[in-house]
Order: structure tokens, then sequence, then C-alpha cells
């Protein structure tokens, strides 16, 4: 967002979001294993964080699924929010303890296209969390993320969130595949009506 007539962006406003995270895809572990029973979510903002449930399909494979919405704040003028994969596991003592594995930022530039209400669907590039620093790849993660603070009421039920795609479906970040419209070349159900496309985060 520009303003007219000068080169500097204007502050994004505050905004309170609905994030549905779908599903992640080709998540592995430290030890180079998939990432299987224990997966979770967090959606991660400079003012709030939530989670979704944990994943107990101990069969996933490094392809957990949640299909979970969260709500966040996002405070005005941040630039981005983050959306990271955990695995939980049982601490010293017994006590549950998080392992960070994966994360992805999200520009807000990705879901302030249109109007409140509107539904972007995106897809993000993983990368590693806390292992020395080193930046490397490590699935993908689909998520639809809706602006609700001045959204006009729904009128009906809202459409289920598009499944995810398979790892070698994904596009090349930047090339603009989103989880929808990989959907929709299966056959899948794709956006709802109204709803704006977003675009991976470069490498």
């Amino acid at each position: 967002m520009a303003r007219e007539g000068s080169g500097t962006a204007m502050p994004a406003p505050a905004m309170t979001l609905e994030v549905t995270v779908v599903s992640a895809e080709g998540v592995r572990v430290a030890s180079g294993r998939p990432l299987c029973r224990g997966a979770y979510a967090v959606v991660h903002t400079a003012s709030s964080s939530a989670p979704t449930r944990a994943d107990a399909d101990a069969d996933c494979h490094g392809f957990p699924y949640w299909a979970e919405a969260v709500r966040v704040a996002l405070p005005a003028g941040a630039p981005a929010l983050d959306v990271e994969i955990c695995r939980a596991r049982a601490g010293s003592g017994g006590r549950p303890a998080a392992e960070p594995v994966a994360a992805a930022r999200v520009p807000v530039e990705d879901f302030t296209v249109g109007p409140p209400g509107h539904l972007h669907c995106l897809s993000y590039r993983l990368f590693d969390s806390g292992r020395c620093g080193v930046r490397r790849r490590n699935g993908i993660v689909n998520i639809t993320v809706r602006r609700i603070d001045g959204a006009p009421p729904a009128q009906g039920k809202a459409p289920a969130p598009p499944a995810g795609k398979a790892v070698d479906a994904a596009g090349p970040s930047g090339s603009g595949v989103s989880c929808c419209a990989a959907a929709a070349g299966r056959g899948k159900p794709a956006a709802p009506a109204g709803a704006v496309m977003g675009y991976p985060v470069g490498c």
C-alpha cells in the first residue's frame, strides 16, 4: 500500500485476523525423520499468539492436517505474522515440552488485498527453526487468512477450507501457486467465491 503521490508505504492498521492452518507437507524433525504424532502449529504476531490442536495421527509421515482456525491481533504497523510448526514432546519430569520444527513468515501485503472479510488462500515454504542458524527448506504450510474486524456479517455457512496439495505440486517461492489453485487442479473444492489468492514468500 503506497500513499498516492509519494514513494513511502503507509503502515498497515491494527487488525483482528482469523488464520486457518490447513496442513503442512514434507516436514521433518532434526533427526531427518518425518514429523508425525504431536505436530501442531502456532500463529504468532507481535502482540499475540494462538496454537492449533496437536495432530494425533502417528502415521501422517510429515503431512499433518489441522484445518483449524485461530484468531490473533495484529498491531498497527506490523510487517508480518509467523506460522510455526512444532512438536509436543514429554520434557523433564514428564512435563510437556514444545520442540520448534519449522516456520514461515507471512507478509501483511499478502492478505490485505480487498476489503475486510475476503479470504486469502496462501502456501509458504517452511524453513528450519533453531538449528544452528542454518536456514534450510523444511516443507510447506497451507493457510487461509481473513480479516474479521470491519467485515460484513456472514450469511450462511462458510465453505470448508481447501485440502492441502502434494509436496511436488507446490510451486517455487514467488510462483503464485497457491493451495487453492493446486486443489482446484485436482478437482477438489477451490476457494470460495470472492476469495483473494495469495503468493508464497520468496526464498
